[in-house]
């Protein structure tokens, strides 16, 4: 079986030579591993991918509603390109070449004891979550530990096998000298870099308000956080007739606010705090996403609301609806005016500002308007 070894851009993938295999493998940018070089990196994958008799490349050929045979083809080559590194994950995409067809699937790294544990922890949460909505979460095929040995150390590799979201793109803030304002920039290698509409920019984000309200658990209080739009957590998918998003990590999933019991009272105190920082933190951005932080305008609330009374309605298909009808806790929340809004925040503040500093200097800055934006978003909208 012939291995072709890549590096994905945006202006194609780039085939590696030998001379670039010898180079240092990044843990992080400007972070060079200790002892591995690139081509530890790709043997590893090619490891993963014979191992028992090439289980993960049989299951790629064979996934059910694919194609319409049940042999796959012969495979002439296997393209293993890098798609992404990031400060704790590797993302590499797995290609299947045969002469009929292409099949495609994703391999997810990590080497520190703590990257390994936390993707070993990620697994498990979005197996559990995908129990219960798996239309918004990339497919699991498998996790793997692998020793990786070389001439100067061995270095164990955990890898995720799972689905690719063939056409899916992370997307960030982005000024557009154009339009001389923020705006949503979709990161398409495939057909070029693109500024979103307005349109988009909002049903983007209030997908992704759906999709983090549809995973809170109303009965414990576990939700999907932390999470971050520059981290790259949401990608979406932009047809000139539809967009969809989907959320392709959890970090943690626990209660953000813990309360000593789980009554009527309490759920309704969680959710208020549960759309709170929903209605904030979606408007948080990284320029460009490795840039400084970036605000969302007032659009970004209205998707969250929007977002989020969707969601909440859609619990009760699943019998997850507890806390009474979406019209009671959209009264109550229309009952607070602006600078209750702002006071409720307090308890997230302790939060935001044992997280990122950065952030949690803009979110003071910006509170006070933003309560008011929320507070106008609410009153506007109606079930």
């Amino acid at each position: 079986m012939h291995f072709r070894f890549l590096f994905s851009g945006p202006h194609g993938d780039i085939e590696l030579s030998p001379g670039d295999l010898d180079l240092p493998f990044l843990l992080a940018p400007e972070e060079p591993h200790p002892f591995l070089a690139l081509k530890d990196y790709f043997g590893a994958l090619q490891q993963l991918l014979m191992l028992d008799d090439g289980k993960y490349l049989r299951s790629a050929q064979g996934e059910p509603g694919l194609h319409d045979t049940d042999t796959p083809p012969p495979i002439s080559e296997v393209l293993i390109c890098s798609e992404k590194h990031g400060a704790f994950y590797h993302i590499a995409s797995i290609t299947i070449c045969s002469r009929e067809r292409k099949d495609k699937f994703a391999v997810t790294t990590s080497l520190s004891q703590s990257a390994r544990t936390s993707l070993q922890e990620e697994y498990g949460i979005l197996s559990k979550l995908s129990l219960m909505a798996p239309d918004f979460l990339p497919k699991l095929w498998g996790i793997e530990i692998l020793t990786r040995q070389t001439d100067k150390g061995a270095e164990k590799f955990c890898m995720v096998v799972g689905e690719w979201l063939d056409g899916y793109h992370e997307w960030h803030l982005s000024h557009d000298p154009a339009a001389e304002k923020q705006k949503v920039r979709l990161w398409d290698y495939d057909n070029g870099y693109r500024y979103l509409s307005d349109a988009e920019s909002y049903e983007l984000l209030r997908q992704a308000a759906y999709i983090l309200t549809l995973y809170y658990d109303q009965a414990s209080f576990c939700q999907i956080y932390p999470w971050h739009h520059g981290a790259g957590d949401f990608i979406a998918k932009c047809e000139p007739d539809a967009l969809s998003v989907k959320l392709i990590t959890a970090r943690q999933y626990e209660p953000l606010v813990y309360f000593d019991r789980q009554e009527q009272a309490d759920r309704l105190v969680a959710a208020i705090h549960f759309l709170l920082n929903l209605a904030l933190r979606i408007r948080l951005d990284r320029l460009d996403g490795v840039g400084k932080p970036a605000w969302f305008d007032a659009y970004a609330i209205h998707a969250a609301v929007a977002g989020f009374f969707a969601g909440l309605a859609d619990t009760s298909a699943s019998n997850r609806l507890l806390l009474g009808s979406a019209a009671d806790f959209l009264a109550v929340m229309q009952s607070f005016d602006a600078r209750e809004i702002r006071d409720m925040y307090g308890s997230l503040l302790e939060i935001y500002a044992g997280e990122d500093q950065d952030d949690f200097h803009l979110i003071r800055r910006e509170l006070s308007g933003h309560a008011e934006e929320l507070q106008q978003a609410l009153r506007e909208f109606s079930l």
